[in-house]
């Protein structure tokens, strides 16, 4: 009996030890984050091989147009048709560029830089965090900012059945606190792009919103426009 209380005594000294070594690791651990097992997932440009055509209205500190997008059907490298509509009444501009990985289209005409430039912080800004695939799924993490000072996660942090221009879908809402506000992104599943956004700067502005206002979408799994 002795021996046993002996080998039980310094068992626990080990296990006290271990924990003692162990702990400031263990406490500086972040939770893991498990998917849902049935949780789809995303990728700017998933259901782009649908062909859907998606118009946004698009309003970036003072400028404000309707851009209409148009995924041509691919036989190589899928092509992006768009047309420019500027809310002062100016003609309409019309582009087709060609669809590489982080949406970046550099080689456009002078009179459609301006409106891509703005795309390029809006509509295709989403590519900065989900060039691979993403969960659609409560909590689940997209990607680190860092606003000044602040350390910041991109994340699902709310999901449902949701009204836009468009009409009515099951949209995940992606979003992070800046200063007192929080800038929101949504996704549609099967739908290559965010169906709308709402972002503000470090000091409280609004900076940018954007919003799909009509879809043709008819091949697409899971929607009914």
């Amino acid at each position: 009996m002795p021996n046993i209380r002996m080998v039980i005594v310094f068992a626990i000294i080990i296990i006290a030890g271990a924990t003692g070594l162990t702990w400031p690791y263990l406490s500086t651990m972040k939770p893991i984050y498990f998917a849902p097992m049935q949780a789809s997932q995303w990728h700017m440009g998933k259901g782009s091989q649908y062909d859907p055509e998606m118009t946004y209205q698009v309003s970036f500190n003072n400028t404000k147009f309707t851009a209409d997008m148009k995924f041509l059907p691919a036989q190589n490298n899928q092509q992006l048709l768009v047309k420019i509509f500027p809310s002062n009444g100016s003609k309409e501009i019309d582009q087709t560029v060609t669809i590489g990985l982080v949406y970046d289209f550099p080689d456009v005409s002078p009179a459609a830089k301006p409106y891509f430039d703005i795309l390029d912080q809006t509509v295709f800004s989403m590519r900065d965090y989900a060039t691979d695939e993403k969960y659609l799924a409560k909590n689940a993490e997209w990607g680190d900012l860092y606003i000044g000072a602040n350390h910041e996660k991109l994340k699902v942090t709310e999901s449902g059945k949701q009204s836009f221009g468009f009409g009515s879908a099951t949209a995940y809402v992606l979003s992070y606190r800046i200063g007192t506000n929080f800038n929101k992104f949504w996704i549609v599943d099967n739908l290559p792009m965010p169906v709308k956004a709402e972002v503000y700067d470090t000091d409280g502005n609004l900076q940018y919103t954007y919003e799909l206002v009509s879809l043709k979408a008819p091949s697409t799994p899971g929607l009914t426009s």
